[in-house]
């Protein structure tokens, strides 16, 4: 069974197999992430992931896009349960995709489609989901009426949906694209700036009207747009070609008055910084000799919870949204190899995937409370943590790649999805 660590984000983020490089003098820095390996056993990253990674660091070619147009695929039966708050996962049988509801009560089959590289997330209000299929992105309506190729595209591995509307932005050929879902019509909003393919280097302002980007040769500056492209962009910080300057993980607050971002210290550490969203009133969150990444607002804005790399060892913490009250979440747990955090959507607990140096080939999955830092682990061979958009559920996928589903406390037994085939990858829709 091919088995994927999955790194949600508000981008809900992937865990991306990529190794900490070391900071170089006059380079960019690189991306630094947390690596979670996993044992043959359980599917090691094969050849054909290599390739997917490979793709989404990489400039696609020029592609002149036709218009958007339907996919032929088998007539799906009628769905026979309600979309909202259900899950949707790909079998590892290569059947197609599937709803589940999340109390294992029903599950069915509504499209039968082969070939599915990638799951994507799902819109604001759950009514679509994305997918990768034989290399070219395609949207499902999650109420089985029909899927649609984004012909606008040429190489995809990922996107962002608006928070309002039923639209997505991703990078394309060097441009940063506005897809409609309904129609598949794409607005270049950004052109002519050879941005990066990178996952992560673009976020929606809360209202859906923004789009913050990385920009720059390297990506030494942050830019802004109107999601419409009705104006011209905003370069935020200004730094230039030659700048060491370096950005990852741009991300608005809750409310849309600040930004926060990961960038290099004067020492070249990675740091968390917060800034206006006009680019004004910059402060560092994070000192130190550590490396920072996969950082997250909390719903209420307050606090950041991040991801840091320091004495050989990865921890995760929060820290308020002005710098102070830095903690440490994962003191309850053994050394850690690698981590990532995710929070609920109250802000009161903090799911962490991640590994131990005792056991570098399994992802064990813990949630923490903010507010005392009680620790209570869920499994030591599991991948792929998702909340519930209620906060009250949160699930995994584990031993014999099936879900399994928890009540937010985490002290209940779980329930257990068995997906056809195994579960390769799922989302829970809103």
């Amino acid at each position: 069974m091919r088995k994927k660590a999955v790194l949600s984000t508000t981008w809900g983020v992937l865990f991306l197999l990529m190794t900490a490089c070391s900071v170089l003098e006059q380079e960019p820095l690189p991306t630094l992430v947390p690596v979670i390996q996993l044992s043959e056993a359980t599917a090691a990253p094969t050849a054909e992931s290599a390739a997917v990674l490979a793709e989404e660091t990489a400039v696609p070619p020029t592609f002149t896009p036709p218009a958007a147009e339907a996919i032929a695929t088998k007539t799906p039966p009628p769905p026979t349960i309600d979309h909202r708050g259900a899950l949707v996962y790909i079998n590892t049988a290569d059947e197609g995709l599937f709803l589940a509801r999340p109390d294992g009560s029903a599950q069915t089959q509504y499209y039968a489609l082969q070939n599915v590289i990638r799951l994507l997330p799902a819109s604001f209000n759950g009514q679509r989901i994305g997918l990768v299929q034989d290399g070219k992105l395609v949207v499902a309506r999650t109420d089985g009426s029909g899927v649609m190729e984004i012909t606008a595209v040429a190489n995809p591995s990922w996107l962002i949906w608006s928070p309002t509307r039923d639209e997505f932005a991703l990078i394309d050929n060097g441009d940063l694209v506005v897809v409609q879902a309904n129609s598949g019509a794409a607005d270049r909003v950004v052109t002519g700036m050879q941005l990066g393919n990178i996952p992560g280097s673009v976020a929606w302002s809360p209202d859906g009207r923004q789009l913050l980007f990385t920009c720059g040769a390297q990506a030494t500056d942050l830019c802004r747009v109107a999601s419409n492209g009705s104006e011209a962009v905003v370069n935020l910080t200004n730094n230039g070609a030659d700048s060491f300057a370096w950005y990852r993980e741009p991300s608005w607050s809750p409310d849309g008055s600040l930004v926060s971002y990961i960038s290099p210290d004067a020492d070249k550490n990675l740091q968390l910084y917060v800034m206006n969203a006009d680019g004004s009133g910059v402060r560092q969150l994070t000192v130190g000799s550590g490396q920072t990444s996969l950082h997250q607002w909390s719903p209420s804005g307050q606090r950041l919870v991040y991801a840091q790399f320091t004495d050989g060892t990865w921890h995760a913490r929060v820290v308020n949204a002005d710098g102070t009250n830095d903690m440490a979440l994962s003191t309850g747990l053994p050394v850690l190899g690698a981590v990532a955090p995710q929070w609920n959507v109250q802000g009161t607990q903090v799911g962490l995937l991640y590994t131990t140096d005792a056991a570098v080939d399994a992802v064990s999955i813990a949630l923490v409370a903010v507010e005392g830092t009680s620790v209570t682990p869920l499994t030591d061979n599991g991948w792929q943590l998702t909340w519930s958009a209620d906060g009250q559920q949160v699930a995994y996928i584990a031993a014999g790649g099936h879900i399994y589903v928890h009540t937010a406390s985490g002290g209940d037994a779980p329930r257990i999805i068995t997906c056809q085939g195994g579960c390769d990858s799922f989302v829970w829709l809103p």
